[in-house]
C-alpha cells in the first residue's frame, strides 16, 4: 500500500529556499500503529512529522499526531501549521482547519502567505536551578543569564525559557547535555530549552535546545516555544504586541516566527509555509 506524504518548510523567509523549519505531512495515517508512526519519523529523521488520523475535509477538522524521531509530542508549532496548509489544500483551499492533537483542539486560520495558531492559554512556574546552574547548562558566564525571568511555561508542551541579557549571549550558547539534564529536566521528558534575547523594542533572537540520548540537538524553529514566550509574555502583563521572533541562522535554517498578543491577552503564533515536494512511500516486507 502507497503511503502519501508532503514536504514543507515552516517559518520560512521570502527569497530564502532552505529555509524555516522542514516538516514530513502524511495526510492518510488512519489505522497506521503507534510504533509504525515513530518508525516512519525516524526514517524521515527530520524534527517532527504529522500523522494525519482522521480527517473531515467539508468541516476542516482533523486528527493528527506529532512525532520525533524518538518520541510523540503532544503539541507542536510548527507542525501545526505545516500540516494545516497540506490539509487545506486537500479540502479545497480552506481558510481555516481545527486540529485535535493530545494537547486538545488548536484552531488554525490562513494569513497571507502562511497560517496563524491560537495556542492554549499558559500555565507558569517557578524554577528551581540557581542563575549560575542555568548559565553552565548553557556554557555562559553567569552575568549573561536573567535569573529573574527564567521560568517553565507550558502552552501544549512545557519548556523552559531563560531570558538572556543581549544577543551576543544567545549567539554564544554552547550547551553541556549532562548539566542540562541536571538543571534544565521536567517530570517525563528529556530538556526543551528555549534561550532568548530582545533585539529591539518589538524583535527576538531566539534558541531551542534540546537532548536525544546523549546529544545536543536544536531545532530551527518551535512554534510550542514563541507560544510559551507569548503566555510568559501574557503572565508579565503585555497585551496588543507583536513581535517577530528569529531562529535557526546557527543550524543553517533561518526562520521567522510572528507572535501576536490580543488585547484579550490570547496568544497567536504565525508564519509562511512553502510546499516543497511530495510523494508516495511504501515498506518493503519479506
Amino acid at each position: 500500500m502507497d503511503l502519501p506524504f508532503h514536504l514543507v518548510n515552516v517559518f520560512s523567509i521570502p527569497g530564502e529556499p532552505f529555509s524555516g523549519n522542514p516538516l514530513c505531512v502524511f495526510p492518510d495515517a488512519t489505522g497506521m500503529p503507534d510504533e509504525e508512526m515513530l518508525a516512519w519519523a525516524r526514517q524521515f529523521n527530520l524534527s517532527e512529522s504529522t500523522f494525519v488520523t482522521a480527517r473531515h475535509d467539508e468541516d476542516g477538522e482533523a486528527h493528527v499526531r506529532i512525532f520525533t524521531p524518538g518520541h510523540e509530542m503532544p503539541f507542536a508549532g510548527h507542525p501545526t501549521l505545516g500540516t494545516a496548509e497540506v490539509l487545506a489544500g486537500l479540502g479545497g483551499e480552506l481558510d481555516s482547519v481545527h486540529l485535535t492533537m493530545p494537547a486538545g483542539r488548536i484552531p488554525v486560520v490562513r494569513i497571507g502567505d502562511g497560517w496563524r495558531l491560537e495556542a492554549r492559554p499558559a500555565t507558569v512556574r517557578e524554577v528551581t536551578a540557581s542563575g549560575a546552574d542555568l548559565a553552565a547548562a548553557l556554557g555562559l558566564r553567569r552575568t549573561l543569564v536573567v535569573r529573574s525571568d527564567a521560568a517553565w511555561v507550558d502552552a501544549g508542551v512545557e519548556q523552559l525559557l531563560v531570558r538572556l541579557d543581549n544577543v551576543d549571549a544567545v549567539r554564544a550558547c554552547a550547551p553541556d547535555g549532562q548539566l542540562m539534564a541536571q538543571h534544565m529536566t521536567a517530570p517525563g521528558r528529556p530538556p526543551h530549552v528555549y534561550a532568548w534575547a530582545w533585539t529591539g523594542p518589538k524583535t527576538i533572537e531566539a534558541r531551542l535546545f534540546y537532548t536525544e540520548g546523549q546529544s545536543v540537538l536544536e531545532d530551527p524553529a518551535t512554534g510550542s516555544a514563541c507560544a510559551n514566550l507569548g503566555g510568559w509574555l501574557v503572565a508579565q502583563g503585555t497585551r496588543d504586541v507583536s513581535v517577530v521572533v528569529s531562529q535557526g541562522a546557527a543550524v543553517g535554517r533561518p526562520s521567522r516566527l510572528r507572535l501576536d498578543i490580543d488585547g484579550a491577552g490570547a496568544v497567536h503564533v504565525g508564519g509562511r509555509v512553502d510546499v516543497v515536494g511530495r510523494g508516495t512511500c511504501s515498506l518493503v516486507r519479506g
